[in-house]
């Protein structure tokens, strides 16, 4: 190891074909261990070495750094870095050089000053549009909160688990990519089935709201924070706060939102059919089971469907007669109301006179502030919600008599 002392012994001249006689054979067993912390005069002799200070402020950089509680000085005048040791001294190490160009002449004065403003402008711009991002970051790397927080779900990034912080904000942490992920607010957070989004690998999480009545959906922790598809400025949560028109903690795109055309989990697969109160979508409670229901993605609604079914599911085919998707029950044995004792059963919710008796309509906790509507995204298009709408059309294809 290079920082050791090397322990040199001369060995005996060797002739290529001689044979050695082995004498004793020794099995070590052991760990690496890294290169011990640096000295102040350690850190002098690498700062000059790299160019960063001069002699008469290379002093002045040590005490700075003490002050900052970016290292402590402990036993052997040690330094040993603190969490807060964030930066780097390539800039420093940079401007040295320049400075040095500038003093032999081969750089001019007033284009290095411009350049190194620019650069340090540009930072600080940066910083100033992820300062929501540092402060959460800083949160939960600094605070009793990082070492509380529970491993709950995988990171699509680094495949490491991320932290789950419960306390409000509710949100997960990634100590490896030091990134922070809000979620929903006021609810239950738990894993759906290891079950990864196709778009990032993260793995889902399911939301539910307290109570019998309250709804829950699956999510995708990066997709709810980054929305992947242009045009959707209808997100789930709180309203749009201030007059940045900036989106509160815990605002996002769950998979009820989310217009990807192949994914099992979003509006495109688990949509059945528009919203008798609203201009939004019916999708299925994936969760649901055996209470199965269908909930509104844009407001309170909730629809009951057979309940004690063993499996409901949607398909991929649609209802020749108002384009809502047909779903297929798989009903209990013991309670069936098909014929001959069959279990299995295909329809259309507003069509199907069977499926249509058994469903029926409620309000329930409602869990969403409109920021918008929704507009068109990538995919197949934005939707305003699947079937023909609330017009003038027959009473059984509509929910309000119920």
């Amino acid at each position: 190891m290079p920082w050791l002392a090397v322990s040199e012994k001369n060995l005996p001249q060797f002739a290529k074909g001689d044979k050695i006689e082995v004498s004793k054979v020794e099995l070590f067993e052991g760990q690496t261990a890294p290169p011990d912390y640096l000295s102040e005069s350690e850190l002098i002799s690498l700062m000059e070495k790299n160019g960063i200070g001069t002699d008469a402020s290379i002093s002045a950089h040590i005490n700075n750094i003490c002050e900052r509680n970016y290292v402590q000085v402990q036993a052997g005048r040690k330094l040993v870095p603190t969490a807060l040791d964030l930066c780097l001294p390539d800039i420093r190490g940079f401007i040295e050089q320049q400075i040095n160009l500038v003093a032999k002449g081969e750089a001019d004065h007033s284009c290095v000053v411009q350049h190194v403003l620019e650069q340090f402008k540009q930072k600080y711009s940066y910083f100033v549009k992820q300062i929501d991002n540092m402060d959460a970051l800083f949160e939960a790397q600094f605070s009793p909160l990082a070492d509380s927080g529970r491993a709950l779900s995988k990171c699509g990034k680094c495949l490491r688990y991320m932290k789950y912080i419960s306390s409000q904000p509710s949100r997960l942490y990634c100590g490896t990519c030091e990134e922070v992920y809000y979620l929903p607010q006021k609810g239950t957070i738990k894993l759906y089935k290891e079950l990864t989004c196709p778009l990032d690998n993260f793995e889902l999480l399911i939301f539910a709201m307290a109570g019998p009545e309250g709804k829950s959906f699956p999510l995708c922790p990066f997709c709810y924070n980054s929305p992947p598809f242009e045009g959707i400025d209808t997100l789930f949560g709180v309203s749009k706060t201030g007059s940045s028109g900036k989106l509160g903690k815990g605002t996002g795109m769950p998979c009820f939102l989310c217009p990807h055309p192949t994914c099992r989990h979003s509006l495109i697969a688990q949509g059945v059919c528009a919203c008798p109160e609203c201009n939004g979508t019916l999708v299925l409670d994936p969760v649901s089971a055996p209470k199965w229901r269908l909930y509104c993605n844009m407001c309170n609604c909730l629809v009951l469907l057979p309940q004690g079914a063993h499996r409901i599911a949607t398909t991929r085919e649609r209802c020749p007669e108002c384009d809502s998707t047909i779903i297929e029950v798989d009903f209990n044995k013991n309670t069936t109301p098909l014929e001959d004792g069959a279990t299995l059963h295909s329809g259309c919710i507003l069509c199907d006179d069977l499926l249509h008796s058994l469903v029926e309509v409620k309000h329930g906790k409602s869990f969403f502030k409109r920021a918008g509507r929704w507009a068109r995204a990538r995919g197949r298009g934005g939707h305003r919600g699947r079937g023909r709408g609330l017009g003038k059309m027959d009473p059984k294809m509509s929910f309000r008599d119920f």
